[in-house]
């Protein structure tokens, strides 16, 4: 076993990556895969931007399943749908802007969990994201039969959408988790400095829902 352990680890770094041991509150199994620097600074960064897609933030730690590597960016692969590669209590500021919608109402639960334990005391998650009201307003009135076809298709469809949460389901799900304050915002503004002026999506401030979440 340790003769195979040794040929996968050689094998690894042909390729530039490493198994590195992650401290030990992290609830992962004992190792997991990455650039050995790139996980140093993973597990240093404070700010965490969720689904960055091409939206990557300059000293916030830029995570998607795909994301590209870039020049003075910190950024690494992650399914958000599973157990997060970060450590128990790491960071003070997360963001995740029309990401929240890309997830089963199941992901989302756990994907709010994670962020529960891998946020300090006080911590705070900004959200925006397409909500229900707005989806309803925007795609959904009554009418022909045929018109519910059509807006599945242009608000879930067409955009791989899985579930828009309500504001109230929000709060019913983060005081579930343990979450000490749901604070519903609205674009651009935030008491918080390092989460004001990041949204970028002007064109959906009637269909978004801005809030900011506090462990």
């Amino acid at each position: 076993m340790k003769f195979v352990k040794q040929e996968v680890r050689k094998l690894l770094q042909h390729f530039h990556y490493d198994i590195v041991h992650l401290n030990k509150d992290t609830k992962l199994s004992e190792n997991v895969i990455k650039a050995p620097a790139l996980v140093q600074k993973s597990l240093k960064a404070t700010k965490i931007n969720y689904g960055c897609g091409s939206k990557l933030m300059k000293n916030w730690l830029n995570v998607d399943i795909q994301v590209e590597n870039k020049k003075d960016y910190l950024t690494t692969c992650v399914d958000l749908r599973g157990i997060h590669p970060f450590r128990n209590n790491q960071f003070t500021y997360g963001y995740a802007e029309d990401f929240l919608e890309h997830l089963t109402q199941s992901d989302q639960i756990l994907f709010l969990q994670e962020v529960y334990r891998t946020f300090k005391k006080n911590g705070v998650l900004r959200l925006s994201f397409p909500g229900l009201e707005g989806i309803l307003n925007e795609h959904y009135e009554a009418g022909y039969y045929t018109d519910p076809l059509i807006a599945k298709q242009n608000a879930y469809v067409q955009w791989k959408h899985e579930h828009y949460p309500c504001k109230a389901e929000l709060r019913m799900i983060c005081k579930k988790i343990g979450f000490q304050r749901i604070t519903f915002v609205t674009y651009g503004k935030s008491s918080f400095k390092d989460l004001r002026g990041i949204d970028t999506r002007y064109l959906q401030k009637s269909i978004n829902i801005y809030v900011e979440i506090v462990k």
